[in-house]
């Protein structure tokens, strides 16, 4: 009798380990089918994502209206250049008072969610975001020296959130930080790189004193 019973017990026991298994193997065919995020890179958290910001314009010249907007001058040289580290002693003011000058980046989120523009890499050299210069762009307000303000291309105005949301465009005026190592000379490459709260893409490679 008593081997019956521990017979009886075993029994059981691998009939629920077997119902175990095909429940558990049910769920995974039915998540992978249904596109569950186990079986999609791109749907984990925001933490793991890619992010999918592409430059789609640019202005680097050594001139006047960056990207069509108003007070956004840099100081023309001769020749012409950006100004970084000759441009060190005040660095924060305008360039045509001596302070570095400003490059602006066109951009769109090509992703299915928003992303959080936190820098922006310029020859290697890390541009935060300024979260000071909200609510207009001026002779009186723009970003400080090694920062960036963001403008959406349907306004003039930079704007309070460095977030842009799905297929959202906008424009990065960076003003060039004095502690880079060299001035840009013009048609010299620039090396990009948009720094999100996601996984970044790889650097782009512009080109000083032209636009596109």
């Amino acid at each position: 009798m008593k081997g019956m019973e521990r017979k009886a017990v075993s029994d059981i026991i691998a009939t629920l380990l077997l119902l175990g298994i095909t429940v558990a193997g049910a769920v995974l065919v039915a998540a992978f089918f249904q596109g569950n995020s186990v079986f999609r890179p791109d749907a984990t958290s925001p933490g793991t994502q890619t992010a999918s910001i592409k430059i789609i314009g640019y202005d680097t010249r050594d001139g006047s209206d960056l990207s069509g907007i108003d007070f956004l001058d840099n100081f023309l040289d001769a020749p012409p250049f950006l100004c970084t580290i000759t441009c060190n002693a005040s660095p924060d003011d305008l360039p045509s008072a001596g302070g570095t000058e400003f490059v602006v980046l066109t951009v769109r989120n090509q992703g299915m969610s928003k992303v959080s523009l936190q820098s922006v890499e310029i020859n290697n050299f890390d541009h935060s975001w300024s979260a000071s210069t909200s609510g207009t762009l001026s002779a009186l307000s723009y970003p400080a020296a090694g920062k960036f303000s963001i403008i959406p291309t349907s306004s003039t105005i930079q704007s309070p959130t460095n977030e842009l949301l799905s297929n959202g465009e906008a424009r990065l005026v960076i003003k060039l930080s004095g502690d880079m190592s060299q001035d840009i000379d013009v048609n010299q490459p620039i090396r990009t790189r948009i720094i999100t709260n996601l996984l970044d893409p790889s650097a782009d490679i512009i080109t000083s004193g032209s636009v596109r």
